[in-house]
């Protein structure tokens, strides 16, 4: 039986549940605006908000959060045991622009050990380790050097330790460079998860993702702006039409103070107490939301083809 690596130990993979595949606890955007709304450092304030998916009925959550985004392996492993939640925690860097001036310096090799050290000894000497690789980002429409780097070292730190591959691209198709990238590496697409398809709204380049064997991260779903929701759910109609439910992973990414309940967004429970009316709307049964919320994020995470 596959297990999958929580901030608190391993866990059976089936004892996953419901799991938000890509979401934020504790996050530092300041590089992107210097705003209090892009830092998430109030632990009691994230547990108020994150007490309410698993009021909700939640059991997991992926923590896409890595090193130079302000990551607390510690503070994510006390909101874990304090919730009861099973929560996952990403390794290596983000983008460019939230990367430490020595990754300009280091070789893949040097970027790969320390991923490896994440997942199999503990971030930075806490003793909680990495149970994904990700999220791996390209900040610009191409991936810079540096991120290809970072890229390769994720690929090859995948094959040391079998972990999942979690990729960030935003408002262009630089995902299927990302892929080609990795398949040079010879990863295996059935271990990668697209994130933010919905950002490149285009059902060919969705088509294309899935043909190469990868996941579709639709993880940007909220209902405090009806027009992206409408898009994101003809986005999801169109790949289910297509045959790729099996394909399919949903989330938040709470990543802005405005995005909690507690400051008027949607927090980390929409998915679980309000999306299905909305997917009712394109077709979605209980039986192809408990795929999509269940099933699909523990063979994602595991590899597993059933």
């Amino acid at each position: 039986m596959s297990n999958v690596m929580t901030v608190t130990g391993p866990i059976d993979a089936n004892l996953l549940g419901f799991t938000l595949m890509h979401e934020h606890l504790f996050l530092d955007l300041l590089k992107d605006s210097w705003s209090v709304n892009n830092l998430l450092y109030e632990p009691e304030l994230t547990y108020v908000e994150v007490k309410r998916f698993k009021e909700a009925g939640g059991i997991s959550i992926v923590d896409q959060t890595n090193r130079g985004l302000g990551q607390k392996p510690v503070e994510v492993k006390k909101l874990a045991e304090r919730t009861g939640l099973n929560i996952i925690l990403g390794c290596g860097w983000y983008r460019e622009p939230y990367y430490e001036e020595y990754l300009n310096r280091w070789y893949v090799e040097q970027i790969e050990g320390q991923m490896v050290a994440d997942i199999t000894e503990g971030i930075d000497g806490s003793g909680v380790k990495a149970g994904i690789i990700g999220e791996l980002g390209a900040h610009e429409k191409w991936v810079s050097p540096v991120e290809e780097r970072v890229l390769r070292a994720g690929a090859r730190a995948h094959h040391k330790t079998g972990l999942t591959i979690a990729t960030h691209g935003t408002n262009s198709p630089v995902a299927l460079d990302q892929l080609d990238i990795l398949k040079e590496e010879k990863v295996d697409f059935n271990r990668v998860v697209i994130g933010h398809c919905g950002s490149w709204p285009y059902p060919e380049f969705h088509e294309e993702i899935v043909k190469r064997g990868a996941w579709l991260s639709f993880d940007n779903l909220s209902d405090t702006n009806p027009y992206e929701l409408k898009k994101c759910l003809r986005l999801i109609d169109h790949a289910v039409k297509a045959g790729n439910l099996d394909r399919i992973l949903f989330s938040h990414d709470v990543c802005y103070r405005t995005h909690y309940v507690s400051y008027g967004g949607c927090g980390y429970d929409f998915i679980s107490t309000r999306l299905l009316d909305h997917l009712a709307g394109i077709g979605f049964t209980d039986e192809m939301f408990y795929q999509v919320m269940v099933d699909n994020p523990r063979r994602a995470l595991t590899g597993d083809v059933s």
